[in-house]
């Protein structure tokens, strides 16, 4: 089994990652008709197998996720499920007996990780009520599967990312960095050093790294790689590299693909103070984060997240973190989907190596159709999909988009949801899926990469219920259907994609906009940095300012 262990820092990175498991989730689900996914997605790719008291096989992610202190709303470390069996456990092996007491049961929820019970909104309170029946059943040798949905419109209750969270993890995976409160306006989190700090801190008192890290890897039959979803705007930008530095004496030439996530919301007014420490927390996340994993994808809800033609299709609201995290999750998760199918798998090493075959190259931007605009028929205008179109559906999550031609190194194109078959129109010659496929590919192939990965599969993008409403004119398939106008999100039950990751001098703009910044930076204002024994000496923001400039080269068209 070559299995994945997913790595997330920082408040708005678990907002993607809540989406992301929520997803996940989706693909356990009992159906057997037309969109069944169960047999093509590789489940112990990310999740970790356990069985229940009553010898029912479950999941629980093969993850560790971080947060301050307050931040993590309505999950606690020990749930529900845990409490029940602590006892049970403190007789057994660590390792064996977590790994047969495991649970996660659709729909279950925990109650609180906050000193003070956390409310819970309608969304929590249905899938907590949803836990005792299935309790019940399951006690009663009696799983029945329930196929109605309750519709929620979670847009004014969603005030942290457990608000919609779905699933159960292990203890194991929920980590604290206890010296910081979320949302602290007095002591924020807001500085690269207070990270690395931080972690240095929580090393000493709890060594997480030690006790849960190794918890995840040691069980492991095989890694084939570390996922990264981490804030670059912060102090956990400065927490993850120092993170991923420790990861690195352990797993020299382990792939590590990592996502600096940045929500556009933060940003302050250019030219402000804190506006200057958002952008030193930025470059030097990308740096060294750049120089640690073997992949580094920016990604940047910006406020023309959106391009024109995608806009037919999808209408988030990009200032809600609910909105914008889940079109960054369903990029991710489509971007990364070859590493978990079942049929064409590919390994995240042969992955990263045909994107960085330069050797040198490995910061990469990443464009996403959501949904990918296509009818039942098979019909789907190709020319909208290149990125350089004015009237392209392909959204630039890593920069705004930009006329000019960039040269591409490596690119990578994953398409979900292209059917088996197409519906026929009478009198008309019934597409075939492979030609649809080939014309996009060859779409792509024009823009002239030097290595070139292809991959696609008729599994859908799932839509759970916890996902907000976004689109319209499509049918409850993820089909192009004018006539439909806006309906609600929950009656779509699957939508096909199309991930764009490339390699290409399109990184240099942003590399020669951190520089240009920088140079506006007088190191002496900002004492802050320099704080801890892991803050920056003068010394050390001079070579950073010198690594950035070597990197603007590499990428220079």
């Amino acid at each position: 089994m070559l299995e994945i262990v997913t790595l997330q820092f920082g408040h708005f990175s678990n907002y993607v990652g809540a989406h992301f498991w929520n997803n996940q989730e989706e693909y356990f689900s009992f159906d057997t008709g037309q969109h069944a996914q169960e047999i093509e997605v590789l489940h112990d790719t990310l999740f970790r197998a356990g069985v229940t008291q009553s010898g029912i096989e479950t999941y629980t992610p093969r993850l560790m996720v971080y947060d301050l202190k307050g931040g993590f709303g309505s999950i606690k470390k020990m749930n529900r499920l845990y409490d029940e069996i602590s006892d049970y456990q403190k007789d057994c092996n660590c390792v064996s007996a977590s790994r047969f007491h495991d649970l996660v049961v659709r729909n279950w929820k925990s109650k609180t990780y906050a000193q003070t019970p956390y409310p819970k909104n309608e969304y929590l309170q249905s899938l907590e009520e949803e836990e005792e029946k299935d309790l019940s059943a399951e006690y009663t040798n009696n799983m029945e599967i329930d196929s109605t949905e309750r519709i929620f419109d979670l847009d004014e209750t969603v005030k942290m990312w457990s608000d919609f969270n779905r699933i159960y993890y292990h203890p194991k995976s929920i980590n604290t960095i206890s010296n910081y409160q979320f949302d602290d306006e007095l002591m924020p989190f807001d500085v690269f050093s207070y990270g690395k700090n931080a972690y240095l801190s929580q090393q000493k008192e709890e060594d997480s790294f030690e006790e849960n890290f190794r918890f995840f890897t040691e069980e492991c039959d095989a890694i084939q790689g570390f996922q990264v979803l981490t804030n670059i705007i912060d102090g956990f930008g400065g927490f993850t590299c120092s993170f991923i530095e420790r990861l690195r004496e352990e797993y020299p030439k382990t792939p590590v693909i990592s996502f600096g996530i940045t929500d556009g919301q933060e940003w302050s007014p250019v030219g402000h103070h804190r506006y200057f420490k958002q952008i030193m927390n930025s470059s030097l996340s990308t740096i060294y984060l750049s120089e640690l994993s073997s992949l580094f994808i920016p990604l940047n809800v910006h406020t023309n997240l959106l391009r024109h033609g995608s806009t037919k299709f999808i209408q988030p609201t990009i200032n809600l973190p609910y909105h914008s995290s889940c079109v960054l999750s369903a990029a991710i998760e489509t971007s990364t989907f070859p590493f978990r199918s079942r049929r064409n798998t590919i390994h995240m090493h042969d992955f990263v190596t045909r994107l960085n075959w330069h050797g040198n190259t490995k910061i990469g931007t990443l464009g996403f159709a959501f949904p990918l605009p296509m009818s039942v028929y098979g019909d789907i205008d190709t020319q909208t999909l290149l990125p350089n179109d004015d009237r392209s559906v392909l959204n630039d999550l890593s920069l705004p988009p930009e006329p000019h031609t960039s040269k591409i190194y490596g690119q990578s194109v994953v398409v979900r949801g292209i059917p088996d078959e197409f519906r026929a129109v009478s009198g008309i010659e019934q597409k075939k899926s492979s030609d649809v496929i080939s014309d996009m590919f060859g779409r792509f192939q024009s823009l002239g990469s030097y290595s070139n990965s292809f991959f696609s599969t008729n599994v859908f993008y799932p839509i759970p219920n916890s996902f907000p409403n976004i689109f319209k004119n499509l049918n409850s398939d993820g089909y192009i259907d004018e006539s439909a106008k806006f309906i609600d999100t929950r009656q779509i039950h699957f939508v096909p994609t199309l991930s764009h990751l490339t390699i290409s001098t399109r990184v240099h703009k942003l590399l020669q906009n951190y520089k240009t910044e920088l140079q506006k930076v007088n190191f002496n204002f900002f004492p802050e940095f320099g704080e801890g024994s892991e803050g920056l000496s003068s010394d050390d923001f001079i070579e950073a300012k010198e690594l950035l400039s070597n990197l603007c080269e590499v990428y220079e068209d």
